[in-house]
C-alpha cells in the first residue's frame, strides 16, 4: 500500500514526522501517552483500505523533534499543524487514550478542522472522569522498573485484558520489544503525563460539539475505567457508545479487525470527508450503546 512521508512544522518550529497511507476521505490518528504512530500498526492496514490515514509521532516521540508539550491545548495545535502539512482542511479525528483528550481539544478549540470525532479508550478532561485504582495507575507508570523494557512489561499487565494476556503472550512480547528498541525519553513522558492532569475546561464545551461522534471503549479497561466512556457519550450530543466487551485498554490491539470495521462503518454512515466542516456535519441520533460482536 502506498505510503507518503512528510514533515509538519509546529508553531514553534519543531518537525513532526507524518505518514499518509491509503486513499479516500482523511482520517487522522492521535496516539496516547508515550506512544507514537506505531501504536496504530494493528489497525492501520484495514483502515487504509477505505481511508487516507494520517499518522504521526508527537513531538519528542519516535522520529519527531522537540520536547514534550505540557498542555493539551498545545498538543491540539500540533495536530492542526499536521493537518496543515497534509493540506487537509478537515478530517475525521481518532484519538486513543491521552490522544482522545487531545482530540477533544481539537474539536472544541479548532472545530472547523474536525469532520468526525472518534474517541477510543479515553476520559473527559479535568475532574469530570473516573480515576483508575492506585495500583493500576502505578503499573501503568512502570513503578519499580529498572529499565524501559521492564517498565513497559509492567504496564502491559494493565494495558491488556487478563484474557488477552493469557491467549496472546507472543503479541505482548513483540510490543515490549518494540518499546525497548524505541524508548520514550523520561522528560517527554513526564511532560505528557503532567498535561493530562492540568486544570481543564474542555469537558463543558463538549456539549456544543456538532459533528458525528463515536465513543469506543473496552469494558475491562482498568487504565481508564469504562464509566468514562459513558460520561463522554452523555456529554456529546448525538454520540454513539460502542463497548468492546471483555477487552482492555488497548482494545484496538486485542480486536483490530473489528475496531477498523466499526470505525469504517461509522464514518460511512456519518459521511465524513475532507470537504465536510464541523458546522456542516450534524448528528441527530440519540446516545445509545450497542454490544460488541466477536471478531
Amino acid at each position: 500500500m502506498a505510503e507518503t512521508h512528510l514533515t509538519a512544522r509546529t508553531a514553534d518550529g519543531a518537525g513532526l514526522s507524518v505518514y499518509i497511507t491509503g486513499d479516500g476521505d482523511p482520517l487522522l490518528l492521535i496516539p496516547g501517552l508515550g506512544a507514537g504512530r506505531s501504536a496504530f500498526t494493528p489497525i492501520l492496514a484495514d483502515l487504509a483500505k477505505a481511508h487516507r490515514v494520517i499518522t504521526f509521532d508527537p513531538r519528542g516521540i519516535g522520529e519527531s523533534e522537540g520536547s514534550g508539550n505540557t498542555r493539551l491545548t498545545a498538543m491540539a495545535l500540533d495536530v492542526v499543524g499536521v493537518l496543515d502539512a497534509a493540506e487537509i482542511a478537515a478530517a475525521a479525528v481518532f484519538g486513543a487514550s491521552m490522544g482522545g483528550l487531545v482530540a477533544q481539544h481539537v474539536v472544541v478549540d479548532h472545530p472547523s478542522r474536525v469532520a468526525d470525532l472518534i474517541l477510543a479508550a479515553t476520559s473527559p478532561g479535568g475532574d469530570a472522569g473516573v480515576d483508575p485504582r492506585p495500583e493500576d495507575q502505578a503499573a501503568l507508570m512502570g513503578k519499580g522498573a529498572r529499565t524501559p523494557e521492564d517498565a513497559y512489561r509492567i504496564a502491559c499487565t494493565v494495558l491488556y485484558s487478563q484474557q488477552f494476556q493469557r491467549a496472546h503472550p507472543e503479541f505482548i512480547e513483540a510490543q515490549i520489544r518494540e518499546r525497548a528498541l524505541h524508548p520514550v525519553r523520561p522528560r517527554v513522558f513526564s511532560a505528557q503525563y503532567k498535561a493530562m492532569w492540568e486544570p481543564d475546561g474542555s469537558f463543558a464545551r463538549l456539549a456544543s460539539v456538532a459533528v458525528p461522534t463515536l465513543v469506543m471503549h473496552g469494558t475491562d479497561d482498568v487504565v481508564i475505567p469504562f464509566e468514562n466512556a459513558r460520561i463522554l457519550a452523555r456529554q456529546i450530543p448525538g454520540s454513539q457508545l460502542r463497548p468492546f466487551e471483555g477487552s482492555g485498554h488497548l482494545f484496538f490491539h486485542e480486536r483490530p479487525a473489528e475496531t477498523a470495521r466499526v470505525v469504517t462503518e461509522h464514518l460511512r454512515r456519518a459521511g465524513s470527508g475532507a470537504g465536510q466542516s464541523s458546522s456542516a456535519a450534524e448528528s441527530s441520533s440519540p446516545p445509545r450503546e450497542s454490544s460488541a460482536a466477536g471478531s
